[in-house]
């Protein structure tokens, strides 16, 4: 007699094993060195505008061509995502941002500089959106926004190493050691990946319906299912009709996608613009080179704590919870600029800034995949992310105008500050959205659908 296995209810209600630790974990290390790749010029930005020569205007057009290129990579690897698999859109991203990485430390030139950063950041921006559909498509849905955003926590984490590599190493070796420990790392976790990151089922179910590598997978996620050759699959998704923008606006993604594009856009107008230039501000405000390295790796590790706080309180109220994170936020951004400011006090404003920064950018991240279904969540994370980097552009290229224009230092931060207020907002609204389709209990893929317009999709396996 044949069995039929509903892969939805599989995953949604598997509990935590192996197969989740593994993808966790490769998850975890490819954000950690995307952190610590993107994050290369930010620690060491007052060494290479020392080294180099160039204004912080200059410094700042670096920094928005990196920007420049995350925003094609955010396009270019949704596509390649949900065209190939979530593996190969990160296993790419990977390579493409580590070489240009490793090669940035020869640059001779802002402008040599301002070409590998765009490049870098084609793949930065591509590995973001992807692993979070994988990791999306492959937790339980009791801890789908915790697992995401737990394992979010690599991107802080390679902040922080950035920080430190910059502190311990740029002293003795110079700006460049921090592109080449970051580059070389990067090079030999693409190798890592390639060996031992597993597809998402979900991915394979739509893509790959009767091919070998899906039993493979189901084995592996759950072996003490027995799997046997008259054994069918099915995955209930809603169907789609049309291109992949017009997708991203139907049914309710006509309010989730304008509102998560928002606050993305918004989010990283201040967090971006803050990483980019921390080092700087701290400088400007009269901590030294190494002092600013070591705030920013201590600031990230605040970050980090403010993670694992937030990750139990988003699977429970959703992005409503991001509220308070976005207020905190805008309170020690501001007060960083505060005249006269001890050097303690300094530091401590600028780690809970980032802190709370960091919460509210991985949280918004650990939700945004909850909104889309699997056929079109690797374009819909990808698009939505890529508003961020649209607002990466423009924050940390304003905010080197601003520096060279010899604004005061607390104007500035007000300014980077002031678009934190929209994104809660966005927030707000986002997590009503969230409430009305997700406490209810359904599940990831019917969510956004009624039920009559559900088609399975039976998948047979020999």
């Amino acid at each position: 007699m044949s069995r039929t296995v509903d892969l939805g209810e599989l995953l949604e209600t598997r509990p935590l094993g192996r197969f989740h630790a593994v993808v966790a974990v490769l998850g975890f290390l490819a954000l950690m060195i995307d952190g610590l790749d993107n994050n290369a010029g930010t620690v060491s930005a007052p060494s290479i505008l020392r080294a180099l020569g160039g204004d912080h205007a200059a410094m700042g057009h670096v920094f928005g061509a990196g920007s420049a290129g995350a925003l094609l990579g955010s396009f270019l690897f949704g596509y390649v995502a949900d065209r190939w698999g979530r593996r190969i859109g990160i296993i790419a991203s990977v390579l493409c941002y580590s070489v240009p990485t490793l090669f940035s430390a020869w640059a001779s030139s802002l402008d040599q500089l301002m070409v590998l950063r765009f490049l870098c950041g084609m793949g930065v921006a591509g590995v973001v959106p992807n692993t979070i559909a994988l990791l999306t498509e492959t937790a339980p849905r009791r801890y789908r926004a915790s697992f995401v955003m737990l394992t979010l926590i690599g991107i802080a984490a390679g902040n922080s190493t950035a920080g430190q590599v910059a502190a311990w190493l740029i002293p003795s070796y110079g700006w460049s050691i921090v592109f080449e420990v970051a580059g070389v790392a990067g090079v030999a976790l693409s190798a890592l990946l390639y060996v031992t990151l597993p597809e998402s089922i979900r991915h394979l179910a739509v893509a790959e319906p009767d091919g070998p590598k899906l039993r493979r997978l189901v084995t592996r996620l759950a072996p003490d299912l027995e799997i046997t050759a008259d054994t069918h699959f099915f995955l209930q998704q809603p169907k789609r009709e049309g291109v992949a923008l017009r997708q991203l606006f139907a049914g309710e993604q006509r309010i989730a996608t304008p509102l998560l594009w928002i606050g993305y856009f918004t989010e990283a107008l201040t967090f971006m613009t803050l990483l980019s230039w921390m080092s700087v501000f701290l400088v400007t405000a009269g901590l030294t080179q190494t002092q600013a390295a070591f705030t920013f790796s201590y600031a990230a590790m605040g970050g980090i704590c403010a993670i694992l706080v937030m990750s139990r309180l988003l699977d429970r109220f959703g992005p409503m919870a991001l509220m308070a994170s976005a207020i905190l936020a805008i309170i020690s951004v501001s007060l960083m600029g505060t005249n006269g400011l001890a050097h303690e006090f300094l530091v401590a404003t600028a780690i809970l800034a980032i802190a709370f920064c960091t919460c509210t950018h991985n949280a918004l991240n650990g939700t945004v995949g909850l909104f889309y279904p699997t056929a079109i969540r690797g374009k819909g994370v990808g698009y939505a992310t890529g508003m961020g980097r649209l607002g990466l552009i423009v924050g940390p290229v304003v905010a080197g105008m601003l520096l060279s224009a010899k604004l005061p230092l607390q104007e500035i931060m007000y300014i980077v500050a002031a678009p934190y207020v929209v994104v809660g907002l966005s927030c707000w609204a986002l997590g009503r959205l969230y409430q009305r389709r997700f406490v209810a209990g359904a599940g990831i893929e019917t969510a956004e659908a009624e039920p009559s317009k559900i088609a399975a999709h039976p998948i047979a396996t020999r």
